[in-house]
């Protein structure tokens, strides 16, 4: 029974004969299959076409359907109507028709099929039973340098030119094996001679019975990816090289904190002994002195991708500090997709220690520094030691403290300055814990051995509110092997101070013995200096006093007595001038000398005390005493006083009286000078005298080697005595000039 559908086996009426040649067979039969080849496709010949659905089965080629085309009306008609009305000529040329279009499909498979050969990236040949090349694709000519034409017909072991083609061929092992050999590796030979090492898979061809018809080899050229490893392999050991030889820390780890990998060095910083060791134990918050520094760490790290010189506090193995820089990235395993840290981690322990060494050097200079300056604005003892406790203090980072200070010969100890300390009582003693050291601190003849620094010692003080203070710890100030006092400070139990900080207070101690001592020394010198002060000015004041009673004496008893001397002089000549000649000329002679000797002694009188001083003032005084010079000598004086609307003092006259007197003495004995120039100027808040002359000059380093020195001494000594300055200046040929600065204050006047 036909297989073809009913439509298809219908009797065709005349009309529908006449046209076949005109309609295809899906209008001619009214054909509903719309998903059939033919269906909607003009001058189809159904027959020739695979897959047609006119049939209950589906035929790929027309020798498996021609019997149900010859049943078909459609099929008859047109062969009816065919040009030759040859049924069996017609049937022949579609089946010849037929064997064209097959042969054309194959041969256009087999061109598609060697251009994909062609374009193959890897090198392909195929060979015959005798392993003669039979086929040779471009990549293999770009690989072995052959071309198609001379590899084909030649032996593939002449090709790849390698020892193993002979004794272990892929082709032969495969037929042996009976599988194919995949992804063996070794090196051939191009036609330059130059080794190309190459990846192969070889399949052997078979036919049904099981005999060798040929072989297929396809190779990859691996000079690059063999290039490109050794580069990685190259990289990986310069890399573990570095990783292995870096002094700095190398780790990576993991979000979770695990650590990944760890270098020699990183396991050597932190106490372990081997990598295992250190993966196993310590989890990379562990690895921070305070664990909460690794959130901050992730948390920096996450938000910026990556990190930099990221200063961190580590703890090793053994407890002590490691300070380290951590510079990392963050990034994706692509592996796993896990979070992971990798990085450097620096040791920088040493440093941090230098940096604190500088610091506390730092600080050891500016507590030195500040003791200094203290000392330079003023050699006050009690300023220079508040000053120096109040920084050490806050270098030693402490709130109480004293410093005490000790005298041998009094064989005592007291509290000289505090910082938030209680008053010590009236009797000020301080206790020392110590008997045997407070016996050798206070025994005269007792020395220590100079050493950088003392060993602390503890004492105390009884407070004004009848309370024994807590011990305070104490460092010792020495000078010269002497304790001239000590350091108290109020250490907290839980406070230790460190190697640095008794190392500062050591060098302290011995910087502030000297300074302690020559304090000492200058308020005792200081006291002198006063003492001294006082007994020049009772020296200058007894010194005018006396003047003023010689002139006086001078004035009243000598000139009394040599006028009771001339009055009987005159009376001797009355009574016998006239007589005698000769005692008459000597009463002359005698009236003379008495003359002579009344005007010296005025003279003498003014000098020791001027009375025109006292009456008149200052600058009447000066007039008259350099309108006499001038008469007596061939000095030219030229004087003038300038600011002054009324009198000085007659203490302050007195001191630039004489002031003037000495300059022009010293002027008139020593210099030669021919001008003499002195002006008293009133600038107010002082007084400056300014004398100069136009001498010889002299040298001033060798001033108070003679004897006119002793009056310049007595200038500087009475312009301090009243709180001046006095200045020399002098070079041998060029004169002498004097300035002095004195001191006043403006009285107002009476009314």
């Amino acid at each position: 029974m036909s297989s073809l559908l009913e439509n298809h086996l219908i009797n065709l009426s005349l009309k529908q004969k006449m046209t076949v040649d005109r309609h295809t067979c899906w209008e001619t039969l009214s054909c509903a299959k719309v998903l059939c080849p033919v269906h909607g496709k003009p001058e189809a010949n159904c027959w020739l076409i695979p897959q047609t659905q006119c049939s209950n089965f589906i035929f790929h080629d027309l020798f498996e359907k021609i019997s149900s085309c010859l049943s078909c009306s459609f099929f008859k008609a047109t062969g009816g109507h065919h040009k030759s009305r040859n049924w069996n000529q017609f049937i022949a040329e579609q089946l010849r028709s037929y064997n064209v279009n097959a042969l054309e499909r194959i041969y256009q498979k087999e061109e598609s099929f060697i251009e994909i050969l062609n374009r193959i990236p890897d090198g392909l040949f195929t060979t015959d039973k005798e392993w003669r090349i039979t086929y040779f694709n471009p990549a293999a000519e770009k690989i072995t340098g052959f071309s198609a034409y001379d590899a084909v017909g030649m032996y593939c072991k002449d090709v790849f030119k390698n020892s193993i083609c002979e004794s272990d061929c892929a082709l032969k092992r495969a037929v042996e094996e009976g599988h194919d050999i995949h992804n063996r590796e070794y090196k051939i030979t191009n036609i330059d001679g130059i080794k190309v090492p190459i990846i192969c898979s070889t399949s052997a061809f078979m036919d049904r019975s099981g005999r060798i018809t040929g072989g297929l080899e396809i190779f990859k050229d691996m000079s690059e990816l063999k290039r490109l490893q050794e580069e990685v392999a190259q990289r990986e050991r310069r890399y573990r090289r570095i990783f292995e030889g870096s002094h700095d820390i190398i780790y990576t780890t993991n979000q979770a904190g695990k650590i990944l990998d760890m270098n020699p060095a990183g396991i050597q910083a932190l106490g372990y002994s081997n990598k295992k060791e250190i993966i196993a134990e310590l989890p990379a918050s562990h690895m921070y002195r305070n664990p909460e520094d690794r959130n901050k760490f992730l948390s920096e790290i996450n938000r910026n991708g990556s990190v930099k010189d990221y200063e961190a506090d580590f703890i090793r193995r053994n407890d002590t500090p490691l300070h380290v820089l951590i510079s990392s990235r963050r990034y994706e395993n692509l592996e796993t997709g896990d979070i992971e840290y990798e990085g450097i981690i620096k040791d920088i322990t040493r440093r941090k220690e230098a940096e604190e060494a500088i610091k506390e050097r730092n600080r050891e200079l500016s507590i030195l520094n500040s003791v200094a300056v203290a000392v330079n604005d003023k050699m006050d003892l009690d300023h220079v030691l508040g000053v120096t406790l109040k920084d050490v203090l806050r270098v030693l980072r402490l709130k109480r403290g004293a410093i005490f200070l000790i005298a041998r010969d009094k064989k005592n100890v007291w509290l000289q300055v505090k910082s938030d300390l209680p008053s010590p009582d009236r009797r000020n003693r301080v206790i020392f814990k110590d008997n045997l050291l407070e016996k050798h601190l206070l025994t005269q003849a007792s020395l220590l051995t100079p050493m950088p620094s003392f060993p602390s010692f503890y004492a105390r003080y009884r407070s004004n509110n009848g309370k024994t203070v807590p011990w305070l710890s104490c460092f010792l100030i020495t000078f010269k092997g002497r304790g001239v006092g000590f350091f108290g400070f109020d250490i907290p139990d839980s406070r230790v101070l460190n190697r640095h900080e008794v190392h500062l207070m050591g060098s302290l101690g011995n910087f502030l013995g000297g300074t302690v001592e020559n304090a000492q020394l200058m308020k005792m010198i200081n006291q002198h200096r006063g003492e001294l002060r006082q007994l020049t000015g009772k020296l200058f004041q007894s010194q005018e006093e006396e003047r003023r009673r010689i002139a006086r004496e001078l004035h009243d008893e000598a000139g009394q007595s040599l006028t009771a001397i001339k009055l009987g002089l005159d009376r001797l000549e009355e009574r016998h001038g006239e007589k005698d000649t000769h005692l008459k000329s000597e009463i002359d002679e005698i009236r003379k000398m008495l003359k002579r000797t009344s005007s010296e002694i005025r003279h003498i009188s003014y000098h020791l005390h001027p009375t025109l001083l006292v009456d008149l003032g200052l600058e009447p005084a000066l007039n008259l005493y350099f309108k006499e010079i001038e008469t007596h000598s061939n000095l030219d004086v030229e004087f003038s006083m300038i600011g002054f609307d009324h009198r000085l003092g007659t203490d302050m006259e007195t001191i630039f009286y004489r002031f003037s007197q000495e300059t022009l003495t010293n002027t008139l004995k020593h210099s030669g000078a021919e001008n003499f120039r002195l002006s008293i100027i009133k600038s107010y808040p002082r007084i400056i005298f300014l004398a100069e002359d136009d001498g010889v000059g002299f040298d001033t380093q060798i001033a108070g080697k003679d004897k006119r020195s002793l009056g310049l001494v007595g200038m500087r000594e009475r312009a301090s005595h009243v709180g001046g300055t006095f200045q020399l200046r002098s070079q041998p040929g060029r004169g002498t000039r004097i300035r002095i600065q004195i001191p006043f204050t403006e009285v107002p006047d009476a009314d």
